[in-house]
């Protein structure tokens, strides 16, 4: 039971929320032949329309109710899901210290936050749009805290895990640069947009977030959340209150 809640909780807290924008901009770009403007925007609305209510929202729900049942029971669980989760949204404020700079001088294609909110709602009315955004926004940095915390753990020094977070947010950065939305609409790395400032200034953010995920990861999870996914899966019954 412990091993599919761990393995339940990593998908709905990891792959389903983070999925929501790469699947629906990977429906308009790749599927559909979107590439550029609002239309793009408009279009993985579709996509994101029935994905929301029918995925990412159920998915939300089964995470929350194994917080709630694992928090007595499995306290290893509950502890990896909510310093993970934790971790990422704070360590996304980092991210967005300098992602901002992008935004002011028109290197990003658009704000993170309006994209991610058109996408969601369909609206172009900024009180319905934006706070959603943001709340992609920071729950896609919370989730990839989470992906961290499971598949990584707690580490032997704050220096190994900022090492470790900061390769994670790399190979983040990476599938950014190559995949759906960045990728189809600026060019692999930002060539077709503003090059080499885009690419420098997403490698910058992206190095920022690891290495506050990191330290933060390492002050919120505890001596027993040493080791990575395999050994988090194994366990230890003696880490079980009954």
């Amino acid at each position: 039971m412990r091993r599919v809640l761990i393995l339940l909780a990593f998908l709905a807290g990891g792959a389903v929320p983070i999925q929501l924008v790469t699947l629906s901009f990977g429906y308009a770009q790749y599927i559909r032949q979107e590439d550029l403007g609002p239309k793009v925007i408009r279009t993985a609305h579709e996509f994101a329309a029935w994905y929301i209510p029918w995925v990412y929202g159920p998915a939300l729900v089964v995470l929350i109710l194994i917080v709630l049942g694992t928090y007595r029971r499995y306290p290893d669980i509950c502890r990896r899901i909510l310093g993970g989760l934790c971790a990422g949204a704070i360590a996304t404020l980092a991210l967005d210290a300098v992602r901002q700079a992008g935004v002011i001088h028109g290197w990003l294609p658009g704000d993170t936050p309006v994209m991610f909110g058109k996408m969601a709602t369909g609206s172009n009315d900024f009180g319905v749009f934006y706070p959603v955004g943001l709340f992609v926004h920071y729950f896609n940095g919370a989730n990839f805290g989470l992906f961290y915390a499971f598949v990584w753990g707690k580490q032997g020094s704050v220096w190994a895990a900022a090492c470790w977070a900061t390769v994670w947010s790399l190979i983040v950065e990476l599938g950014m640069m190559l995949g759906p939305p960045m990728g189809p609409m600026v060019g692999l790395f930002g060539m077709r947009y503003a090059w080499p400032q885009l690419f420098l200034l997403t490698l910058v953010a992206h190095m920022a977030f690891g290495i506050a995920l990191g330290l933060l990861a390492q002050a919120l999870l505890k001596d027993e959340d040493r080791g990575g996914l395999l050994h988090f899966l194994q366990g230890q019954r003696a880490a079980m209150v009954s």
